[in-house]
């Protein structure tokens, strides 16, 4: 931006950059030549065999520091570096290697690497890299460092490379023509990337399409002219215009900007058809360019080679080129190959002959035509080595031995600073500061010397390097003006923004006015800086409204004609906090037990709350009772402050401590919340259940509406098992609560909810009663028509029976359940119950009978009902046995009584059986023979039978009987049989005697 900053840089690059730097070739197979005589002394000492592409390095004084052909990297012993093989150079590629100083380090260098071409799409060596070499390692012999070796930067680059000094003399351009749409093969964009201190900057790469000179031939040399202001560029292949996509193949001229990095305007330099264009250099003033131009054998004219030259200052040069040389188509040494072109430390240019040990050399660059003194047999290279298509590239800043200057203000010094070559031993320097008043101090032999002018104005310096192999001459004008005075200015004050980061945008219009004062600002410039190392060195200067912080910063003052005369001016920049208050909480108080509705309020915690994180101690604050008050600062009140109504709004005022324009405002409010008072409670007491465990759930919700009836606002009521709890509001109860004891006592707590710390706290007593025990007469049985009494414990207040009696006892004659609800003094309850039962009826079911013997029948009685009962066949001995036996045939009546007094039934029973024998003699005694008591078998059938199974009468069951006779006729005395069938189905056999 500023003249300081570009002879800042001068500089440093000077410190860095030497012509000696170039001083050491090797190339083709074995060869190798040595400048550091001033002229060139070709040797064998390298190892370095190729075909083209190679490149080396010196150091300021000419010494050798390493060289390569882009796949290894040997140093100045000429053994292989560490880490020194397997870059991705080629040596069959045109420039397969450069070597730049990385600017402001004397010890590391970049080695920028670009490949052949690339058919196999696979191979990782296609396009440019770069590999950095560390000096300062393997004992000062250097070594490629591993982490930094083969980084890439373009992929499918043609094999075209150079590197020019950027406009600040400092940073590098590195150029490669490629692909603008990768993978597309054809070639029509330049890549220049930057090198810094910092190393590459991609962000800083620049693209200059092409499209005139596309192509799809990698091969041919790319240069930059000495001055940096022109590129040549050669594309190997027959010129044909009809081939579109091959219009870039020939030689072109392109102007170069080496402040942006750009390539443009290309011009074909037109040459005879039938030849190839490869190599290419430009004099050392940057006029001429000199082609390279073969026909690789193909006979298409008589002439294999031609070296043109084209004077870029002629009118339509890129058609009238002349010829420096033509190869004699009668001599067998004519070579049919393409060559390079080198100009080198001594000044001349040399040409390579491919695979012969000489080189041909221009001698005079800058001559036209014949004048440039070219010799095809120029130097003969060192027996068994020989020279092929390649030379070594170098940087343009290496040809250039300059000085520069940090141009000051009249009576103070300016500081020159040599170029490094003078530096070297045996070589010397000569200053003339174009400045004759000064006398004997116009002059001076010191290699950095100053020089003080008198008086401002221009000024002619001279600078003459004296080295054993040649003088260097550099001139140029130095400005020197008047001292520029600045003024002293004030301090900018300022309020941060809400972010309070300490940075806000800062206008110094004020601050530069007040600096220059009443000089013009047409002939100084006010630059404003954050350092008084910016401010010294003229660098980073800030704009209006830049985003800053708070500290201090410096005003500088330059001439525009020459900005290293200045002068600087301290001042602060200071950015106060700016309250930024957050929402601040209404205040709320508990009233009294007056509940007037007014209390006394700390407004500081409010204060303090609404700066939040913020640091208090910058901030002061006050409080008013209105925003007008507050934003005027008028009518403070004091803290604490008793409000006059409920909901009284109070506004905060914040000040930045040290600049009190930065201030803000807040407002809250001020509310008075009514103190909760719980009533008396009476004891909340509950009978035990029947568990008799003293133990009962206490439904504790059933008292807030009792506790909560009376108050005002929005409460909460709580129980607790503590008063320390109830007091904390921790550990509430369930209102379903369980007591542990017989009698305990429980804590409430009744809350405000607009206040948690608004509250009231009283003791609930809680007791569980006994439950009591209440009996009653056990469970009775009665005849139906009796009367019972049943009786309950004595002793209770009151009792309720199921029939509505409230007498301890009552009389019943139903049956039936009869329940006494008992209650005692307590108001607890127990409850019994008695059962009345009538007995049941008695009822026989059954009468059994055993028959048909004379004494041994049997009665077996079975009857129902309550019981117990006892039976009888005579109703006159009762026995407890439902069993008769012993019985004769005959009609009975039985009978059944119940023991308890209730029931007497009776039923009848017949015992039916057949006499032994009978006496049918007509006495009047046992004359018939019948079934006894059959009668009450009225369909029973009786058969007679003899001995011998005949049938002689079938008697009916309610006749008389058998009197004995057969048809009439009596029957003799003898046994006979009978056969009785009753209609049950029972059948009775025996036989007996018929006696006369």
């Amino acid at each position: 931006m500023k003249k300081l900053l570009v002879l800042i840089s001068l500089l440093i690059t000077t410190l860095c950059y030497s012509q000696n730097q170039a001083n050491w070739w090797f190339f083709g197979s074995n060869a190798s030549i040595d400048f550091n005589g001033g002229t060139a002394i070709p040797n064998n000492v390298g190892v370095l065999d190729t075909i083209e592409g190679c490149s080396a390095i010196s150091d300021a004084c000419g010494a050798l520091l390493f060289y390569t052909d882009g796949i290894t990297v040997w140093n100045s012993n000429h053994t292989v570096m560490p880490n020194g093989n397997g870059l991705f150079g080629d040596p069959s590629s045109t420039q397969s290697a450069i070597v730049i100083p990385l600017p402001n380090s004397p010890d590391l260098y970049y080695i920028f690497t670009i490949s052949i071409l690339n058919f196999n799409a696979g191979s990782s060596r296609t396009g440019l890299y770069y590999s950095v070499v560390d000096m300062n390692l393997d004992n000062g012999s250097g070594d490629v460092i591993a982490s930094q070796k083969n980084i890439p930067l373009l992929a499918d680059g043609s094999e075209k490379l150079f590197a020019a000094v950027s406009s600040n003399g400092l940073d590098a351009w590195i150029v490669t023509y490629a692909e603008r749409i990768s993978g597309s093969g054809s070639f029509d964009q330049f890549y220049a990337f930057k090198l810094t201190p910092s190393g590459i900057d991609l962000s800083a790469t620049v693209l200059s399409q092409s499209t005139a000179t596309r192509t799809t031939d990698k091969r041919g040399y790319l240069r930059v002219s000495p001055d940096g202001s022109k590129v040549a560029m050669m594309t190997q292949n027959y010129v044909n215009p009809n081939i579109t996509f091959e219009s870039g193949v020939g030689a072109w001229l392109f102007n170069f900007d080496n402040a942006t990095g750009r390539v443009t305007n290309p011009t074909r330099l037109n040459f005879p058809a039938g030849y190839q264009a490869y190599g290419t250099e430009f004099s050392l003033d940057s006029r001429l360019v000199y082609v390279d131009l073969n026909t690789l054998g193909s006979g298409l004219v008589a002439a294999e080679r031609l070296l043109l030259q084209y004077d870029t200052t002629a009118v339509n040069f890129e058609d009238n080129p002349l010829t420096i040389y033509e190869s004699n188509i009668n001599d067998s040494r004519d070579d049919t190959m393409r060559g390079a072109l080198q100009i080198a430390p001594d000044k001349k240019i040399y040409y390579t002959r491919d695979e012969e040990p000489w080189l041909a050399v221009i001698n005079n660059p800058n001559g036209i035509g014949a004048a440039s003194n070219f010799v095809y047999d120029g130097l003969a290279l060192t027996p068994g080595t020989t020279g092929n298509e390649g030379l070594p590239p170098f940087y343009n800043a290496f040809f250039n031995p300059s000085f520069s200057v940090v141009e000051g203000c009249s009576t103070a010094p300016t500081q020159f600073i040599a170029d490094d070559i003078a530096t070297c031993p045996n070589n010397s320097v000569l200053w003339d500061f174009g400045d004759p008043a000064s006398a004997l101090n116009n002059t001076s032999t010191q290699i950095n010397p100053t020089h003080i002018y008198a008086t401002a104005g221009s000024y002619t310096v001279n600078l003459i390097i004296t080295t054993p192999a040649e003088v260097f001459n550099a001139t140029r004008t130095v400005i020197i003006v008047d001292t520029p005075v600045i003024q002293t200015v004030n301090d900018i004050e300022l309020c941060d923004d809400i972010s309070n980061d300490d940075f806000a945008p800062i206008d110094f219009t004020t601050v530069r006015t007040q600096a220059i004062g009443s000089q013009s600002l047409s002939t100084y410039d006010v630059t404003i800086h954050s350092s008084i190392a910016d401010a010294n060195e003229d660098f980073n200067a800030l704009s209006d409204n830049d985003i800053l912080s708070s500290g201090d910063y410096y005003v500088r003052i330059d001439n525009k004609v020459s900005n290293g005369c200045y002068v600087t001016t301290p001042f602060q920049v200071r950015i106060a906090a700016l309250p930024v208050p957050t929402t601040v909480n209404d205040l709320i108080l508990c009233d009294d037990y007056s509940n007037d509705g007014t209390e006394s309020f700390d407004l500081e915690a409010a204060a303090i709350q609404g700066l939040g994180s913020q640091d208090t101690s910058l901030f002061n604050y006050s409080f008013f009772l209105s925003q007008n008050d507050a934003d005027l600062n008028q009518n403070p009140i004091n803290s604490p402050y008793d409000n006059t109504i409920n909901g009284e709004e109070i506004f905060i005022r914040y000040e930045n401590n040290t600049n009190t324009t930065c201030d803000a405002t807040a407002s809250f409010d001020l509310q008075v919340v009514s103190q909760p008072s719980i009533p008396v409670l009476e004891d909340f007491t509950i009978c035990d259940d029947s568990s008799r465990d003293l133990i009962e759930v206490f439904d504790l919700s059933t008292l807030v509406n009792t506790i909560e009836n009376t108050q005002l606002g929005n409460l909460t009521t709580t129980f607790h098992s503590s008063q320390l709890d109830a007091q904390m509001d921790v550990n509430p109860i369930d209102s379903r609560y369980t007591n542990t004891l017989p009698q305990e006592v429980l804590w409430v707590r009744l809350e405000n909810n607009d206040l948690i710390t608004c509250y009231d706290v009283q003791p609930l007593n809680i007791e569980v009663f006994p439950k009591p025990i209440v009996q009653t007469t056990p469970d009775l049985f009665k005849c139906i028509s009796d009367q019972v009494t049943i009786t309950a414990t004595a002793g209770f207040s009151s009792y309720l029976w199921n029939t509505g009696e409230t007498t301890a006892s009552i009389n019943v004659s139903e049956e039936g359940i009869y329940t006494v609800v008992a209650t005692d003094s307590n108001g607890c309850d127990d409850t019994s119950s008695t059962t009345v039962t009538n007995y049941l009826l008695t009822q026989i079911i059954d009468v059994e009978i055993e028959q048909f013997t004379l004494r041994s029948n049997r009665i077996e009685i079975t009857a129902i009902g309550d019981g117990p009962f006892e039976y009888s066949i005579d109703n006159f001995f009762y026995q407890d046995s439902n069993v008769f036996t012993d019985l004769l045939p005959g009609f009975y009546t039985v009978y059944v009584r119940d023991k308890n007094g209730c029931d007497l039934i009776t039923a009848p029973a017949t015992i039916i059986a057949a006499p032994p024998f009978f006496t049918p003699n007509q006495d009047g005694f046992n004359d018939y023979w019948q079934v006894t008591a059959i009668v009450t078998e009225p369909d029973a059938q009786i058969f007679i039978f003899n001995r011998f199974g005949k049938l002689l009468k079938q008697l009916s069951p309610v006749g008389p009987g058998w009197d004995g006779t057969y048809n009439g006729n009596p029957l003799p005395s003898s046994d006979y049989w009978y056969r009785v069938e009753l209609i049950d189905g029972r059948s009775f056999k025996g036989h007996f005697s018929l006696k006369r």
